[in-house]
């Protein structure tokens, strides 16, 4: 088994990238057919079984580039300056051959077992970010997983995991041959020994030092999308608003994934006579294989109506990127907005990629104050034809209409013609009824009104209407 690529393949789960079991057992035959030598050729090889997408694939590049501290600068020049460093330190070869035994005692089966880059001190010394890929790397990789280094987490656990991997390297019985060596008066056998353990002591250390940053950093941004599912959006700045679309995009594949319609074959219920009976032509009529009648189930129709006045308007960027990111399980989808007339925007969608799309309909319709009874009323207007008993209606917005008409008439009229009408408030519900929110009639024009304060709320809101629509 592969430890530094079971490592790897763990390391890109961190950062949320899925790898299968099948999509291991394909990088496993990768990497046993191109190997550890060229860190090109490994990560173009298993970017090919691991990277699914184009995010996936600039996700798989960033994390090679930080697992395999890949350094593009001397990829050109690392084999000439290896082959230079080789020939300066190696005593003799068979020297070099009794050598490459030695460094590989207590490592198990290593990787290109019987090539001598493993002995070599110019190319050992890379180990601490000099030569990618050498086998002095590889070698101290295998023993930091059978060391378990992906559970350090703490700087003053890094001398415990440090003598740890020394020790699974075979480091005692290397520093007492060198001690006897010394003795039995071979210096030049014993300062080359010397040279390949002070190259695996800083390849260590770079594994180590690497490792905590990696397990520190998967650490920390599960904390900080932690933190900013549960935090109002009002109280981000603009750095952390930034980082919500990646975020959102995560949290919506995962609702898609759970409520994907799964088609199975009925085991019981109405017989399909006619299609039994064609099925088992070939058994003689023979009914081995009986089918059941089912139900046709029509989809539910949404429609989403968001306010995009500033008050509500970075709430409204964040539920139509879910909906946009929701698509493939909510194909019937249709998007409005407003400040003053409800203007519908399923175009826009469908035409730019969600982040552009989002611009344009904040440049063209944004920036101005909310007037609910023309928005309300011209919503109705558009979509009564459409209104039926499979339809959902989605409103966000703080109801808060500035003293203006509520138009709680049209509210009502979707209200008798939908099967569903919901109504999201970003506001706490301490601020509902206050000032000028007419929340409260609206309430009584709405089937359920929810606040969606933090993205987890949105989330588990939106999970539970697709719960209903399924």
């Amino acid at each position: 088994m592969d430890n530094t690529l079971l490592q790897f393949i763990r390391h890109l789960r961190h950062h949320g990238l899925p790898v299968s079991t099948a999509e291991t057992l394909d990088a496993m035959q990768v990497t046993a057919a191109l190997g550890y030598s060229d860190p090109i050729l490994l990560r173009d090889g298993l970017a090919s079984c691991l990277a699914k997408t184009v995010d996936d694939n600039d996700t798989f590049a960033l994390c090679f580039e930080q697992f395999f501290h890949l350094d593009h600068s001397q990829d050109a020049s690392s084999s000439d300056s290896q082959a230079a460093n080789t020939e300066q330190n190696l005593p003799s070869s068979e020297q070099a051959n009794e050598g490459e035994g030695e460094v590989g005692d207590g490592d198990g089966q290593a990787s290109g077992e019987g090539q001598g880059d493993s002995a070599m001190p110019g190319k050992g010394g890379g180990g601490g970010g000099g030569g990618q890929g050498s086998q002095t790397r590889a070698e101290v990789m295998r023993a930091a997983a059978e060391a378990g280094i992906e559970n350090i987490q703490f700087r003053t656990q890094r001398g415990v995991f440090r003598r740890r991997i020394l020790d699974v390297l075979g480091d005692k019985q290397r520093q007492i041959e060198i001690q006897a060596l010394r003795e039995a008066g071979n210096d030049e056998r014993a300062n080359w020994l010397e040279q390949i353990r002070d190259a695996q002591i800083a390849a260590v250390i770079d594994v180590i030092n690497r490792q905590l940053l990696l397990n520190n950093d998967a650490s920390s941004r599960a904390i900080r999308d932690d933190i900013l599912q549960n935090s109002s959006l009002s109280a981000m700045e603009s750095y952390h608003r930034e980082r919500l679309p990646p975020l959102i995009r995560k949290l919506a594949k995962k609702l898609a994934s759970r409520h994907r319609q799964r088609h199975r074959h009925a085991r019981k219920g109405k017989l399909d006579l006619g299609k039994t009976l064609r099925r088992n032509i070939a058994y003689g009529g023979i009914p081995f294989h009986r089918f059941w009648k089912t139900t046709r189930k029509d989809k539910s129709e949404i429609f989403v109506l968001c306010d995009i006045s500033g008050s509500v308007s970075a709430w409204s960027r964040v539920l139509l990127l879910f909906m946009q990111a929701l698509s493939d399980v909510l194909p019937s989808t249709r998007c409005f907005v407003f400040c003053g007339r409800s203007i519908e925007v399923t175009d826009l969608f469908r035409q730019y990629p969600a982040d552009e799309a989002l611009a344009i309909v904040q440049q063209r319709h944004g920036l101005g104050s909310s007037d609910y009874g023309l928005a309300l009323n011209t919503f109705r207007d558009q979509i009564a034809d459409k209104l039926n008993r499979r339809s959902c209606v989605i409103i966000l917005g703080d109801g808060r209409g500035n003293g203006g008409d509520t138009g709680i008439a049209a509210l009502r009229d979707i209200y008798h013609r939908a099967r569903l009408v919901l109504w999201f408030n970003p506001e706490s519900q301490f601020s509902w009824n206050t000032g000028d929110s007419e929340i409260r009639r609206y309430q009584s024009a709405a089937h359920y009104v929810a606040e969606c304060g933090s993205l987890r709320k949105l989330e588990r809101l939106l999970d539970g209407l697709l719960s209903l629509l399924r």
